[in-house]
Protein backbone atom coordinates (compact mmCIF):
# COMPACT_ATOMS: atom_id res chain seq x y z
CA UNK A 1 0.00 0.00 0.00
CA UNK A 2 2.74 2.45 1.01
CA UNK A 3 4.74 1.44 -2.07
CA UNK A 4 1.76 2.26 -4.32
CA UNK A 5 1.32 5.64 -2.64
CA UNK A 6 5.01 6.49 -3.11
CA UNK A 7 4.90 5.38 -6.74
CA UNK A 8 1.79 7.46 -7.36
CA UNK A 9 3.42 10.47 -5.68
CA UNK A 10 6.54 10.29 -7.89
CA UNK A 11 4.43 9.86 -11.01
CA UNK A 12 2.44 12.96 -9.98
CA UNK A 13 5.62 14.97 -9.40
CA UNK A 14 7.15 13.85 -12.71
CA UNK A 15 3.94 14.57 -14.60
CA UNK A 16 3.73 18.03 -13.04
CA UNK A 17 7.31 18.82 -14.03
CA UNK A 18 6.77 17.63 -17.60
CA UNK A 19 3.51 19.54 -17.81
CA UNK A 20 5.27 22.69 -16.62
CA UNK A 21 8.05 22.24 -19.16
CA UNK A 22 6.71 23.06 -22.59
CA UNK A 23 7.77 24.15 -26.04
CA UNK A 24 5.13 25.76 -28.23
CA UNK A 25 5.97 26.13 -31.93
CA UNK A 26 3.86 28.91 -33.46
CA UNK A 27 5.48 29.10 -36.93
CA UNK A 28 5.63 27.17 -39.08
CA UNK A 29 2.16 25.84 -38.38
CA UNK A 30 2.90 22.54 -40.14
CA UNK A 31 5.27 19.84 -38.94
CA UNK A 32 6.08 18.93 -42.54
CA UNK A 33 6.28 21.42 -45.39
CA UNK A 34 8.01 22.23 -48.66
CA UNK A 35 9.74 25.48 -49.61
CA UNK A 36 12.11 26.66 -52.32
CA UNK A 37 13.67 29.26 -50.03
CA UNK A 38 17.20 29.19 -48.65
CA UNK A 39 16.02 29.62 -45.05
CA UNK A 40 13.00 29.17 -42.83
CA UNK A 41 12.23 30.87 -39.55
CA UNK A 42 10.98 29.02 -36.49
CA UNK A 43 9.14 30.96 -33.79
CA UNK A 44 7.50 29.95 -30.56
CA UNK A 45 7.66 30.16 -26.79
CA UNK A 46 8.77 28.10 -23.82
CA UNK A 47 9.28 28.31 -20.05
CA UNK A 48 10.85 31.29 -18.38
CA UNK A 49 14.60 30.77 -17.88
CA UNK A 50 14.62 27.81 -20.27
CA UNK A 51 17.56 27.08 -22.57
CA UNK A 52 16.54 26.61 -26.20
CA UNK A 53 18.56 25.05 -28.99
CA UNK A 54 17.60 24.54 -32.63
CA UNK A 55 19.73 21.97 -34.43
CA UNK A 56 22.18 22.22 -31.50
CA UNK A 57 22.56 26.00 -31.95
CA UNK A 58 21.74 28.14 -28.88
CA UNK A 59 18.77 30.38 -29.52
CA UNK A 60 18.12 33.80 -27.97
CA UNK A 61 15.10 33.85 -25.70
CA UNK A 62 13.38 37.24 -25.98
CA UNK A 63 11.71 38.52 -22.83
CA UNK A 64 13.04 35.27 -21.39
CA UNK A 65 10.04 33.55 -23.00
CA UNK A 66 9.83 33.50 -26.80
CA UNK A 67 12.20 32.90 -29.71
CA UNK A 68 12.45 33.64 -33.44
CA UNK A 69 15.26 31.80 -35.18
CA UNK A 70 16.29 31.57 -38.84
CA UNK A 71 17.39 28.12 -40.00
CA UNK A 72 19.44 27.66 -43.22
CA UNK A 73 18.15 24.97 -45.58
CA UNK A 74 19.89 22.51 -47.87
CA UNK A 75 18.46 20.68 -50.86
CA UNK A 76 16.52 17.59 -49.87
CA UNK A 77 14.85 16.91 -46.54
CA UNK A 78 15.89 19.13 -43.61
CA UNK A 79 15.13 17.87 -40.12
CA UNK A 80 14.84 20.70 -37.62
CA UNK A 81 15.11 19.72 -33.97
CA UNK A 82 13.92 22.17 -31.32
CA UNK A 83 14.98 21.46 -27.72
CA UNK A 84 13.97 23.32 -24.55
CA UNK A 85 15.71 22.54 -21.24
CA UNK A 86 14.04 23.68 -18.02
CA UNK A 87 14.56 22.46 -14.45
CA UNK A 88 16.32 19.33 -15.73
CA UNK A 89 13.32 18.56 -17.96
CA UNK A 90 13.94 18.36 -21.69
CA UNK A 91 11.16 19.02 -24.21
CA UNK A 92 11.68 18.32 -27.91
CA UNK A 93 9.82 19.08 -31.11
CA UNK A 94 10.63 18.40 -34.75
CA UNK A 95 9.89 20.01 -38.10
CA UNK A 96 10.62 18.42 -41.46
CA UNK A 97 11.25 20.82 -44.34
CA UNK A 98 11.71 19.65 -47.91
CA UNK A 99 13.64 21.90 -50.29
CA UNK A 100 13.36 20.55 -53.87
CA UNK A 101 16.15 21.00 -56.36
CA UNK A 102 15.37 23.14 -59.41
CA UNK A 103 13.94 20.91 -62.11
CA UNK A 104 16.34 20.07 -64.93
CA UNK A 105 13.47 18.91 -67.14
CA UNK A 106 12.11 21.33 -69.68
CA UNK A 107 8.53 20.21 -69.63
CA UNK A 108 6.48 21.56 -72.48
CA UNK A 109 2.94 22.42 -71.52
CA UNK A 110 0.41 23.09 -74.21
CA UNK A 111 -0.77 26.65 -73.84
CA UNK A 112 -4.47 27.36 -74.38
CA UNK A 113 -5.14 29.05 -77.70
CA UNK A 114 -7.12 32.20 -78.25
CA UNK A 115 -10.44 31.35 -79.88
CA UNK A 116 -11.75 34.34 -81.82
CA UNK A 117 -15.41 34.78 -82.62
CA UNK A 118 -15.30 34.90 -86.41
CA UNK A 119 -18.76 36.26 -87.12
CA UNK A 120 -20.20 39.33 -85.47
CA UNK A 121 -19.63 39.81 -81.76
CA UNK A 122 -20.34 38.03 -78.50
CA UNK A 123 -22.79 39.78 -76.16
CA UNK A 124 -22.74 39.34 -72.37
CA UNK A 125 -23.60 41.13 -69.13
CA UNK A 126 -21.82 41.19 -65.79
CA UNK A 127 -23.72 39.06 -63.27
CA UNK A 128 -22.32 40.47 -60.02
CA UNK A 129 -20.83 43.60 -58.49
CA UNK A 130 -17.03 43.84 -58.31
CA UNK A 131 -16.65 41.99 -61.61
CA UNK A 132 -12.92 42.43 -62.14
CA UNK A 133 -11.46 43.63 -65.43
CA UNK A 134 -7.82 42.63 -65.93
CA UNK A 135 -5.10 43.50 -68.43
CA UNK A 136 -4.53 39.86 -69.41
CA UNK A 137 -6.05 36.38 -69.38
CA UNK A 138 -4.56 35.36 -66.02
CA UNK A 139 -5.71 35.63 -62.41
CA UNK A 140 -2.52 37.53 -61.57
CA UNK A 141 -2.82 39.98 -64.47
CA UNK A 142 -3.07 43.54 -63.20
CA UNK A 143 -6.50 44.71 -62.14
CA UNK A 144 -7.79 47.62 -64.23
CA UNK A 145 -11.21 48.22 -62.71
CA UNK A 146 -14.26 46.54 -61.17
CA UNK A 147 -17.68 46.70 -62.80
CA UNK A 148 -21.14 46.61 -61.30
CA UNK A 149 -23.81 44.08 -62.15
CA UNK A 150 -25.63 44.36 -65.52
CA UNK A 151 -22.90 46.20 -67.45
CA UNK A 152 -23.13 45.28 -71.15
CA UNK A 153 -19.95 43.89 -72.73
CA UNK A 154 -19.12 42.90 -76.29
CA UNK A 155 -16.49 40.19 -76.58
CA UNK A 156 -14.01 39.19 -79.28
CA UNK A 157 -13.32 35.66 -78.10
CA UNK A 158 -11.74 33.71 -75.28
CA UNK A 159 -8.42 32.38 -74.02
CA UNK A 160 -9.14 29.60 -71.57
CA UNK A 161 -11.60 30.89 -68.96
CA UNK A 162 -11.04 34.55 -69.86
CA UNK A 163 -12.89 36.57 -72.48
CA UNK A 164 -11.35 39.50 -74.32
CA UNK A 165 -13.55 42.58 -74.38
CA UNK A 166 -13.96 44.16 -77.81
CA UNK A 167 -13.04 47.78 -77.18
CA UNK A 168 -10.74 50.31 -78.80
CA UNK A 169 -7.60 51.57 -77.12
CA UNK A 170 -4.04 50.58 -76.26
CA UNK A 171 -5.07 48.56 -73.21
CA UNK A 172 -6.51 45.07 -73.50
CA UNK A 173 -9.47 44.25 -71.27
CA UNK A 174 -10.16 40.71 -70.07
CA UNK A 175 -12.86 39.27 -67.82
CA UNK A 176 -13.25 35.81 -66.27
CA UNK A 177 -16.25 33.78 -67.41
CA UNK A 178 -17.51 33.53 -63.81
CA UNK A 179 -18.29 37.27 -63.90
CA UNK A 180 -20.57 37.27 -66.97
CA UNK A 181 -23.62 35.65 -68.50
CA UNK A 182 -23.13 32.95 -71.13
CA UNK A 183 -22.05 34.93 -74.23
CA UNK A 184 -24.56 35.19 -77.09
CA UNK A 185 -23.45 35.66 -80.69
CA UNK A 186 -24.84 38.79 -82.40
CA UNK A 187 -24.35 40.06 -85.93
CA UNK A 188 -23.42 43.55 -84.69
CA UNK A 189 -23.30 45.67 -81.56
CA UNK A 190 -25.69 48.36 -80.44
CA UNK A 191 -24.05 51.76 -80.44
CA UNK A 192 -23.80 53.70 -77.19
CA UNK A 193 -25.52 57.07 -77.07
CA UNK A 194 -25.14 59.75 -74.40
CA UNK A 195 -28.48 61.42 -73.99
CA UNK A 196 -27.74 64.18 -71.51
CA UNK A 197 -25.64 65.31 -68.52
CA UNK A 198 -26.78 66.95 -65.29
CA UNK A 199 -24.98 68.57 -62.33
CA UNK A 200 -26.33 68.73 -58.77
CA UNK A 201 -25.09 68.76 -55.14
CA UNK A 202 -25.95 67.78 -51.60
CA UNK A 203 -24.32 68.45 -48.22
CA UNK A 204 -21.34 66.15 -48.77
CA UNK A 205 -20.86 65.76 -52.53
CA UNK A 206 -21.03 67.40 -55.94
CA UNK A 207 -22.52 65.16 -58.65
CA UNK A 208 -22.42 64.81 -62.41
CA UNK A 209 -24.90 62.38 -63.99
CA UNK A 210 -24.45 60.93 -67.49
CA UNK A 211 -27.67 59.63 -69.07
CA UNK A 212 -26.57 56.67 -71.20
CA UNK A 213 -28.45 54.30 -73.49
CA UNK A 214 -26.85 51.36 -71.63
CA UNK A 215 -24.21 50.75 -68.97
CA UNK A 216 -20.76 50.22 -70.54
CA UNK A 217 -17.18 49.52 -69.53
CA UNK A 218 -15.47 52.67 -68.25
CA UNK A 219 -12.14 53.60 -66.66
CA UNK A 220 -11.06 56.61 -64.63
CA UNK A 221 -7.65 58.16 -64.07
CA UNK A 222 -6.57 60.83 -61.63
CA UNK A 223 -3.50 63.02 -62.16
CA UNK A 224 -3.14 65.66 -59.47
CA UNK A 225 -6.24 67.87 -59.76
CA UNK A 226 -7.53 66.28 -62.97
CA UNK A 227 -9.84 63.29 -63.45
CA UNK A 228 -10.33 61.64 -66.84
CA UNK A 229 -13.31 59.40 -67.55
CA UNK A 230 -13.31 57.12 -70.60
CA UNK A 231 -16.44 55.31 -71.81
CA UNK A 232 -15.59 52.41 -74.15
CA UNK A 233 -17.57 51.59 -77.27
CA UNK A 234 -17.01 51.47 -81.04
CA UNK A 235 -16.22 55.12 -80.55
CA UNK A 236 -14.73 55.94 -77.14
CA UNK A 237 -15.96 58.95 -75.20
CA UNK A 238 -13.42 60.78 -73.04
CA UNK A 239 -14.18 63.50 -70.50
CA UNK A 240 -11.57 65.38 -68.46
CA UNK A 241 -12.31 67.55 -65.46
CA UNK A 242 -9.82 69.84 -63.70
CA UNK A 243 -10.53 71.22 -60.25
CA UNK A 244 -9.18 74.24 -58.41
CA UNK A 245 -9.09 72.32 -55.12
CA UNK A 246 -7.50 69.00 -54.12
CA UNK A 247 -9.37 65.89 -55.25
CA UNK A 248 -10.41 63.98 -52.15
CA UNK A 249 -12.96 61.18 -52.12
CA UNK A 250 -14.73 60.51 -55.39
CA UNK A 251 -16.61 57.68 -57.07
CA UNK A 252 -18.17 56.59 -60.35
CA UNK A 253 -21.12 54.20 -60.29
CA UNK A 254 -24.23 53.20 -62.20
CA UNK A 255 -27.84 53.73 -61.24
CA UNK A 256 -29.58 51.67 -63.91
CA UNK A 257 -28.26 53.10 -67.21
CA UNK A 258 -27.05 56.36 -65.68
CA UNK A 259 -23.39 56.79 -64.75
CA UNK A 260 -22.88 59.09 -61.77
CA UNK A 261 -19.67 60.87 -60.77
CA UNK A 262 -19.63 62.14 -57.21
CA UNK A 263 -16.86 64.21 -55.67
CA UNK A 264 -16.52 64.88 -51.94
CA UNK A 265 -16.74 68.41 -50.62
CA UNK A 266 -14.22 69.59 -48.08
CA UNK A 267 -15.78 71.59 -45.26
CA UNK A 268 -13.18 73.63 -43.43
CA UNK A 269 -13.48 73.67 -39.66
CA UNK A 270 -14.56 77.03 -38.28
CA UNK A 271 -12.18 76.52 -35.35
CA UNK A 272 -8.58 76.70 -36.63
CA UNK A 273 -7.32 75.12 -33.39
CA UNK A 274 -9.54 72.07 -33.95
CA UNK A 275 -8.96 71.10 -37.60
CA UNK A 276 -10.71 67.72 -37.18
CA UNK A 277 -13.94 69.25 -35.91
CA UNK A 278 -16.81 67.95 -38.06
CA UNK A 279 -14.58 65.79 -40.30
CA UNK A 280 -16.01 62.33 -41.11
CA UNK A 281 -13.39 59.63 -40.49
CA UNK A 282 -13.70 55.83 -40.72
CA UNK A 283 -11.40 53.58 -38.66
CA UNK A 284 -11.00 49.89 -39.46
CA UNK A 285 -9.43 47.47 -36.96
CA UNK A 286 -8.10 44.70 -39.19
CA UNK A 287 -9.34 41.10 -38.80
CA UNK A 288 -11.57 40.06 -35.87
CA UNK A 289 -13.60 37.08 -34.70
CA UNK A 290 -12.26 33.85 -36.19
CA UNK A 291 -9.96 35.87 -38.46
CA UNK A 292 -6.99 36.15 -36.10
CA UNK A 293 -4.50 37.78 -38.45
CA UNK A 294 -0.83 37.18 -37.66
CA UNK A 295 0.03 35.29 -34.46
CA UNK A 296 3.02 36.48 -32.42
CA UNK A 297 5.70 34.10 -31.09
CA UNK A 298 3.98 33.99 -27.66
CA UNK A 299 0.53 33.71 -29.32
CA UNK A 300 -0.63 37.29 -28.94
CA UNK A 301 -3.06 37.86 -31.83
CA UNK A 302 -2.81 40.63 -34.39
CA UNK A 303 -6.59 41.19 -34.31
CA UNK A 304 -6.37 42.19 -30.63
CA UNK A 305 -3.48 44.62 -31.17
CA UNK A 306 -5.28 46.19 -34.15
CA UNK A 307 -8.43 46.63 -32.09
CA UNK A 308 -6.64 48.24 -29.15
CA UNK A 309 -4.88 50.77 -31.40
CA UNK A 310 -8.18 51.50 -33.17
CA UNK A 311 -10.04 52.10 -29.89
CA UNK A 312 -7.37 54.54 -28.68
CA UNK A 313 -7.47 56.33 -32.05
CA UNK A 314 -11.27 56.51 -32.11
CA UNK A 315 -11.21 58.12 -28.65
CA UNK A 316 -8.59 60.70 -29.66
CA UNK A 317 -10.38 61.62 -32.89
CA UNK A 318 -13.74 61.91 -31.14
CA UNK A 319 -12.23 64.16 -28.48
CA UNK A 320 -10.87 66.33 -31.32
CA UNK A 321 -14.40 66.81 -32.68
CA UNK A 322 -14.30 64.36 -35.60
CA UNK A 323 -17.35 62.30 -36.58
CA UNK A 324 -15.90 58.79 -36.26
CA UNK A 325 -17.39 55.57 -37.56
CA UNK A 326 -15.69 52.19 -37.39
CA UNK A 327 -15.85 48.59 -38.56
CA UNK A 328 -15.67 47.11 -35.05
CA UNK A 329 -14.95 48.01 -31.43
CA UNK A 330 -15.10 44.46 -30.15
CA UNK A 331 -13.88 41.04 -31.21
CA UNK A 332 -16.20 40.18 -34.07
CA UNK A 333 -15.79 39.13 -37.68
CA UNK A 334 -16.63 41.76 -40.29
CA UNK A 335 -16.70 40.84 -43.97
CA UNK A 336 -13.98 42.55 -45.98
CA UNK A 337 -16.32 44.30 -48.41
CA UNK A 338 -18.73 45.20 -45.60
CA UNK A 339 -15.87 47.27 -44.18
CA UNK A 340 -15.53 49.10 -47.50
CA UNK A 341 -19.28 49.66 -47.69
CA UNK A 342 -19.39 50.97 -44.11
CA UNK A 343 -16.70 53.52 -44.95
CA UNK A 344 -18.56 54.66 -48.06
CA UNK A 345 -22.00 54.75 -46.43
CA UNK A 346 -20.66 56.89 -43.57
CA UNK A 347 -19.63 59.63 -46.02
CA UNK A 348 -16.14 59.43 -44.54
CA UNK A 349 -13.58 61.80 -45.98
CA UNK A 350 -10.73 59.55 -44.73
CA UNK A 351 -10.51 55.81 -44.10
CA UNK A 352 -7.66 54.25 -42.10
CA UNK A 353 -7.30 50.46 -41.85
CA UNK A 354 -4.99 49.32 -39.03
CA UNK A 355 -2.88 46.16 -39.31
CA UNK A 356 0.36 44.58 -38.12
CA UNK A 357 2.64 42.84 -40.60
CA UNK A 358 3.64 39.23 -41.20
CA UNK A 359 6.16 37.32 -43.29
CA UNK A 360 6.17 34.04 -45.22
CA UNK A 361 8.24 31.27 -43.58
CA UNK A 362 11.12 31.59 -46.05
CA UNK A 363 11.84 35.27 -45.28
CA UNK A 364 14.16 36.65 -42.62
CA UNK A 365 12.22 38.55 -39.89
CA UNK A 366 15.45 40.16 -38.67
CA UNK A 367 16.05 41.70 -42.11
CA UNK A 368 12.49 42.61 -43.11
CA UNK A 369 10.64 44.73 -40.55
CA UNK A 370 9.44 48.27 -39.86
CA UNK A 371 6.39 50.44 -40.52
CA UNK A 372 4.74 51.05 -43.88
CA UNK A 373 1.58 52.52 -45.41
CA UNK A 374 -0.35 51.27 -48.43
CA UNK A 375 -2.45 53.25 -50.88
CA UNK A 376 -3.85 52.53 -54.34
CA UNK A 377 -5.31 55.76 -55.70
CA UNK A 378 -3.43 58.99 -56.19
CA UNK A 379 -5.78 60.90 -53.90
CA UNK A 380 -4.48 58.80 -50.96
CA UNK A 381 -0.75 58.94 -51.70
CA UNK A 382 0.03 62.06 -49.67
CA UNK A 383 -1.88 60.83 -46.62
CA UNK A 384 0.01 57.51 -46.80
CA UNK A 385 3.32 59.38 -46.92
CA UNK A 386 2.44 61.55 -43.90
CA UNK A 387 1.29 58.55 -41.84
CA UNK A 388 4.36 56.47 -42.66
CA UNK A 389 6.78 59.33 -41.94
CA UNK A 390 5.24 60.15 -38.58
CA UNK A 391 4.96 56.54 -37.41
CA UNK A 392 8.62 55.86 -38.23
CA UNK A 393 9.82 59.01 -36.50
CA UNK A 394 7.42 59.13 -33.55
CA UNK A 395 7.93 55.46 -32.68
CA UNK A 396 11.61 55.16 -33.69
CA UNK A 397 11.06 52.15 -35.94
CA UNK A 398 12.37 51.37 -39.40
CA UNK A 399 10.79 53.23 -42.32
CA UNK A 400 9.59 50.73 -44.95
CA UNK A 401 8.12 53.39 -47.22
CA UNK A 402 4.72 53.63 -48.90
CA UNK A 403 3.43 51.07 -51.38
CA UNK A 404 0.81 51.15 -54.12
CA UNK A 405 -1.21 48.06 -53.21
CA UNK A 406 -4.44 46.69 -54.63
CA UNK A 407 -6.21 45.83 -51.37
CA UNK A 408 -9.96 45.93 -50.85
CA UNK A 409 -9.50 48.69 -48.27
CA UNK A 410 -7.23 50.80 -50.49
CA UNK A 411 -8.93 50.39 -53.89
CA UNK A 412 -11.92 52.56 -53.03
CA UNK A 413 -11.50 56.13 -54.30
CA UNK A 414 -14.16 57.31 -51.89
CA UNK A 415 -13.06 57.98 -49.14
CA UNK A 416 -9.32 58.75 -49.20
CA UNK A 417 -8.17 55.26 -48.18
CA UNK A 418 -4.92 54.12 -46.52
CA UNK A 419 -3.97 50.79 -44.94
CA UNK A 420 -1.29 50.97 -42.23
CA UNK A 421 1.08 48.14 -41.27
CA UNK A 422 2.28 49.48 -37.93
CA UNK A 423 5.12 46.98 -37.36
CA UNK A 424 5.98 43.30 -37.78
CA UNK A 425 4.49 40.76 -35.38
CA UNK A 426 7.26 38.29 -36.22
CA UNK A 427 10.21 40.63 -35.58
CA UNK A 428 11.09 40.15 -31.88
CA UNK A 429 11.88 43.76 -30.98
CA UNK A 430 8.82 45.12 -32.78
CA UNK A 431 6.62 42.38 -31.32
CA UNK A 432 7.69 43.46 -27.83
CA UNK A 433 6.69 47.03 -28.72
CA UNK A 434 3.31 45.97 -30.11
CA UNK A 435 2.50 44.12 -26.90
CA UNK A 436 3.13 47.28 -24.88
CA UNK A 437 0.02 49.31 -24.02
CA UNK A 438 1.82 52.66 -24.04
CA UNK A 439 3.32 51.91 -27.45
CA UNK A 440 -0.14 51.22 -28.87
CA UNK A 441 -1.38 54.50 -27.41
CA UNK A 442 1.58 56.25 -29.07
CA UNK A 443 0.64 54.67 -32.40
CA UNK A 444 -2.85 56.14 -32.03
CA UNK A 445 -1.39 59.57 -31.16
CA UNK A 446 0.84 59.47 -34.24
CA UNK A 447 -2.05 58.50 -36.53
CA UNK A 448 -4.23 61.28 -35.11
CA UNK A 449 -1.38 63.78 -35.64
CA UNK A 450 -0.99 62.61 -39.25
CA UNK A 451 -4.68 63.06 -40.00
CA UNK A 452 -4.54 66.56 -38.48
CA UNK A 453 -1.52 67.49 -40.60
CA UNK A 454 -3.29 66.26 -43.72
CA UNK A 455 -6.44 68.27 -42.93
CA UNK A 456 -4.38 71.39 -42.20
CA UNK A 457 -2.72 71.04 -45.59
CA UNK A 458 -6.17 70.82 -47.18
CA UNK A 459 -7.26 73.96 -45.34
CA UNK A 460 -4.19 75.86 -46.50
CA UNK A 461 -4.60 74.44 -50.04
CA UNK A 462 -0.88 73.62 -50.15
CA UNK A 463 -1.38 70.11 -51.54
Amino acid sequence: MIKNIITTFFIFILTTLVANAHIDIVYPTQKELTTYGDTIFVSGNTNKNAIVEINSTPVELWENEFFVHVVPLEYGTNKIKIVSKHDNIIEKDFIKVKKPRPSTLNKKFKKPEYIKNEEGVLYAKTIKDRATIRSGAKNNSSRITDLQKNVVLYLDGNLGDYYKIQEKGKTEFWIHKSNITEPISLSNRIKLTIKDKKQYSDENYDYLKFYLSRPVLFTTEQKKDKITLTLYDEENFEYSYEFDSPILGYDFFYEENNLIFKKAKFKKSEDELCPLNGINIFIDAGHGGNEKGTIGPSRVLEKDINLDIAKHLIKLLTQAGANVTYSRIDDKKVDLYDRVKQAQDSNALISISIHCNSLPYNKNPYAKHGTEAHYYNENAKLLAEIIKFNLANDLSIQDNGIHKSSFALTRATNPVSVLVEVAYMINPSEYILLKNTQFRKNVAKSLKKSIEEYILLLQSKKL
